[in-house]
């Protein structure tokens, strides 16, 4: 290859690696981190009280400048509460989270199927992360997307809490709710 070709394949592979590393390497998205829905219901009512207050003390002034000034300031708060409330899609939200709890719940599936068999083989549950995640291999694999939060082990019962990255909840799976493949 000649120094032209080599210099125009490592600027190729630049370009592709800086622009689109998930592609480059094979990475999966997790997706983008979705706010607690209990946020926009906040930021909804604050914004429109700040807009109802701001709005009464742009009336209630009787210079013509501070009324004009404050009735414009009160669209501001009022623009946010419009937008929290007609902008904002809560189904494809909930839905998301649903999914994203789904996928921690099909992790914590594979754990309580890994921890059934440590059971039958050892007579206790594990409460090692480390040693979950080594017997954990033929039970599905773990989602790299789902966080493992906590793992409480007994000799009779296991707890575990899990949450995908991307959703605002967290999945808790006990085993004391039956058996421990029965989400509790």
């Amino acid at each position: 290859m000649t120094n032209k070709s080599k210099q125009l394949v490592f600027r190729t592979l630049f370009i592709i690696l800086s622009f689109s590393p998930g592609i480059a390497f094979g990475q999966s998205s997790c997706g983008e981190k979705i706010p607690a829905l209990g946020n926009f219901e906040l930021i909804s009512q604050y914004s429109l009280g700040l807009a109802v207050v701001v709005l009464i003390l742009g009336i209630l002034f009787d210079h013509k400048i501070w009324k004009k000034v404050l009735l414009v300031l009160a669209l501001v708060p009022f623009a946010g509460w419009m937008y929290v409330n007609f902008f904002v899609d809560y189904n494809k939200l909930k839905k998301d989270i649903f999914n994203h709890n789904a996928v921690a719940e099909a992790t914590l599936a594979n754990i309580a199927e890994a921890q059934d068999r440590y059971k039958s083989e050892q007579s206790t549950y594990i409460g090692d992360l480390r040693k979950i995640y080594s017997h954990i291999g033929g039970a599905g694999g773990m989602n790299e997307c789902v966080k493992i939060l906590n793992v409480q082990a007994g000799v009779d019962h296991w707890r575990a809490e899990a949450g995908h990255i991307s959703s605002p909840d967290t999945v808790i799976w006990d085993s004391r709710a039956g058996t421990s493949l029965k989400k509790g």
